[in-house]
């Protein structure tokens, strides 16, 4: 194979163009020089980046990572986490001879409870864990990227209300239920102020992390990889580079964002139009996650969404003292 020139992509014998296939965004022209004097990396004219806000520890020809092996792995941590931790409260339950039939108020205090041990103990698992095989840190593997979600804070929490005002400006056109499941844990004010705290601070960086930061670059992973031919030098240009393509991440957040939709799709009482929506609202997350190379920022605006539908709860019920007014919007 022969050496490419500057500013010339190089071509292996077969015809095999990694630049037909992918979009580097991980390389600077110093990066790229050196790359190309000892694999088949690409000089970096070839290639664009997303952004310039990546920091230059990310900048790195590591292994595309995370796979969708460790979402995988994070999935099943997490179920058997929910069952450890379901049991045991279940347990606290009977020996405090707590009232938990369906209709009790406190059903949805323990769901919450439950689903907050869970996301502690799964991510806190896999934050030790995880790294150890990727020999990085958590963050710069997921792309928390802090940086750029501290330059874009006010921007991202008008993106985030902006989103919420269009969800709910096309939820208003739809034909909804009359009682949803969710509607559940808004009978009590107690239990409406700590779904609002976790709805707010909590849940969207769970689901940020998992569905931005692990599936959008493990479906995106394996999108590339399975267009990638099947040759030696294909073979050999994957193992050398980091990046992935445009293609591959559209598709995946169009696939992920789906997931996400379709997560909450019991709690709308299997309402598809309704999941529609929260189908868009999680591709607008994507597009951030991505415009910012940020799950920091995703979770930003993913937080001032979430915010802005309680603070309208909070408003209409004089400060979730008059929840029957709920029932009216």
């Amino acid at each position: 194979m022969t050496e490419p020139q500057p500013n010339e992509p190089s071509v292996a014998h077969d015809g095999f163009r990694p630049e037909d296939h992918f979009v580097i965004r991980s390389q600077t022209d110093e990066a790229s020089s050196a790359s190309a004097q000892h694999s088949d990396a690409f000089p970096n004219p070839a290639f664009t980046r997303l952004s310039d806000d990546v920091p230059q520890d990310l900048l790195t020809h590591q292994p595309r990572q995370p796979n969708l092996g460790y979402s995988a792995a994070l999935l099943c941590i997490g179920v058997l986490v929910l069952f450890g931790v379901s049991v045991f409260i279940g347990l606290v339950g009977v020996v405090t001879h707590a009232n938990l039939n369906v209709n009790s108020a406190a059903v949805p205090r323990a769901s919450i409870l439950i689903e907050a041990f869970t996301f502690l103990i799964t991510y806190g698992i896999a934050y030790i864990a995880f790294p150890r095989f990727w020999q990085r840190s958590f963050g710069q593997v997921i792309h928390w990227n802090p940086a750029a979600m501290k330059e874009h804070v006010p921007q991202l929490i008008g993106i985030g209300i902006a989103l919420s005002v269009v969800a709910q400006a096309l939820e208003s056109l739809l034909t909804l239920p009359k009682e949803m499941p969710v509607d559940a844990f808004f009978k009590q004010p107690s239990t409406l102020w700590i779904i609002a705290i976790f709805g707010t601070f909590v849940a969207p960086v769970c689901e940020e992390v998992f569905f931005r930061g692990f599936l959008l670059r493990g479906f995106a992973i394996f999108f590339d990889w399975i267009a990638l031919p099947k040759t030696d030098e294909a073979r050999e240009w994957w193992r050398s580079t980091s990046g992935l393509s445009q293609r591959s991440m559209i598709l995946s957040g169009v696939v992920t964002s789906g997931l996400f939709a379709a997560m909450h799709a019991a709690q709308l009482g299997w309402a598809w139009n309704a999941v529609g929506v929260l189908w868009i609202v999680g591709g607008g997350l994507t597009y951030v996650r991505i415009r910012y190379n940020s799950v920091a920022a995703s979770s930003v605006v993913h937080a001032a969404y979430n915010g802005l539908l309680f603070a309208i709860m909070f408003a209409i019920t004089g400060g979730f003292r008059h929840l029957d007014k709920l029932a009216n919007h």
